[in-house]
């Protein structure tokens, strides 16, 4: 079979200029799906580390969750979509967790690497001066 270099033709597919929603899109938050929105901040978030922040949502909103989960809710019902987000949310949550913790252990690990490196330069440096004082 002969394969196309075309786009298919209903111009679907692709990034393109001006695909998806416009910017400042709030349709996501009106019909209950996942967005920047649901990253709400704590008061007094400011005190605390991202990581610790975002902990802490996730501990209020497994907290909600539970609460819904005690109620057994059915299916396509309110409470049901409800834990569904909440689920979603907690789940971006932890994403930008790990996220942040990868960074900063790569971050850690560049600096003992860099630390390792001037170690060897300083060993190097030590042992040309031991034998050029033991060919005196």
């Amino acid at each position: 079979m002969k394969k196309s270099n075309q786009q298919s033709r209903s111009d679907w597919g692709g990034k393109r200029a001006g695909a998806g929603a416009p910017l400042g899109n709030t349709n996501a938050v009106k019909h209950g799906e996942r967005s920047r929105q649901a990253f709400f901040t704590l008061a007094g978030a400011e005190n605390f580390s991202p990581v610790t922040s975002l902990r802490t949502s996730n501990l209020i909103i497994a907290e909600r969750a539970g609460e819904l989960l005690r109620i057994e809710p059915h299916p396509y019902t309110e409470a049901w979509r409800e834990l569904v987000l909440l689920d979603g949310i907690m789940w971006q949550h932890t994403r930008r967790i790990s996220c942040l913790e990868l960074r900063k252990t790569k971050s850690a690990l560049n600096l003992a690497r860099l630390e390792l490196a001037r170690a060897k330069s300083r060993l190097a440096q030590a042992k040309s001066v031991i034998r050029s004082d033991s060919k005196k």
